[in-house]
């Protein structure tokens, strides 16, 4: 059993953790709110994004419909290169750091299943955002041939983008056919699934991309650039967008899983620091009791003397 001053020093060591504690949950709903603004900041750029493509897609949509609903204009096929074999590419977005349950665990293992159940794919690419996302694809025979470290803040997202968008374009060069995305979907303040979406080869209608997200106008809209040039740029501010809302949201995920790890610790805390009360109650009272005894006993023998 504990003495009394073993358990006053525990109970201050606890009483610590839940102020650490108390303050990462602090962190982490501030963190979430970031993020969420971020993603929200995103709409309308993602909206005008999407109705530049869909633009561009009218133009084509006889060419699309016959390859299969598959952009067939050399910007933005992946080309077969010669000597290289045909593989599917995977960016997937996780943590750096830990006290966030089974976050990267979760998506890792979503990433096996589905690059395993890919029979046609004669080898994959693997890009990991966060290095204990790239430890947990490891554990899962799948180590990615780069990773990077989690923005630090939103304002950071953009230099990710500015490392992760060359390697794009280097495999689809090198006969990276298909480019498929995972990451953790935010779904409100404390919860969040894991979620895979598909960059390349761009689909004519994802999620609106067609005539539907044109604006209703008299007039079609026109270009005066070279389509095969300015289909190229589009696509670089597609892939932008893309990549960026599903690293902010990967982010907000990570909170919020670290917020209901903490509030889980805190309620661990919280019970552990009322059995420790308890016990040091009992303790002190025993204790007080002793010395109370050896007083009147003390007494006792000090009046028969």
């Amino acid at each position: 059993m504990l003495t009394l001053e073993a358990l006053r020093h525990t109970l201050a060591t606890t009483e610590e953790l839940r102020s650490i504690v108390r303050t990462m949950k602090a962190l982490a709903a501030v963190s979430i709110h970031q993020y969420d603004r971020a993603v929200t900041a995103l709409a309308d750029y993602d909206r005008t994004v999407r109705q530049g493509l869909a633009a561009l897609l009218r133009e084509q949509a006889a060419e699309v419909r016959a390859q299969s609903m598959v952009l067939s204009n050399a910007t933005l096929e992946t080309p077969s290169v010669a000597g290289h074999p045909s593989a599917i590419g995977a960016v997937v977005f996780g943590s750096d750091h830990g006290l966030c349950g089974r976050f990267n665990e979760v998506l890792a293992e979503q990433v096996a299943s589905t690059l395993h159940n890919r029979l046609e794919a004669r080898r994959w690419r693997i890009l990991a955002v966060g290095v204990r996302q790239a430890a947990a694809l490891e554990e899962q025979g799948l180590p990615p041939e780069q990773s990077f470290y989690t923005p630090s803040a939103a304002s950071a997202i953009q230099q990710i983008m500015r490392q992760l968008l060359p390697v794009l374009e280097q495999w689809r060069t090198a006969g990276v056919t298909e480019i498929l995305l995972f990451y953790n979907r935010h779904r409100g303040a404390d919860s969040h699934e894991p979620t895979q979406a598909r960059l390349l080869p761009l689909d004519p209608d994802p999620d609106g991309l067609d005539h539907e997200a044109l604006p209703a106008r008299r007039s079609l809209p026109g270009h005066a650039a070279d389509r095969t040039e300015l289909l190229a740029a589009w696509l670089q501010e597609w892939l932008f967008v893309e990549l960026f809302r599903a690293c902010a949201e990967s982010l907000a995920s990570e909170h919020a899983s670290r917020l209901l790890a903490m509030q889980a610790a805190e309620r661990n805390i919280t019970e552990r620091l009322a059995e420790l009360n308890g016990v040091y109650r009992q303790q002190r009272q025993e204790a007080i009791t002793a010395e109370l005894l050896d007083v009147i006993a003390g007494f006792e023998a000090a009046k028969n003397a």
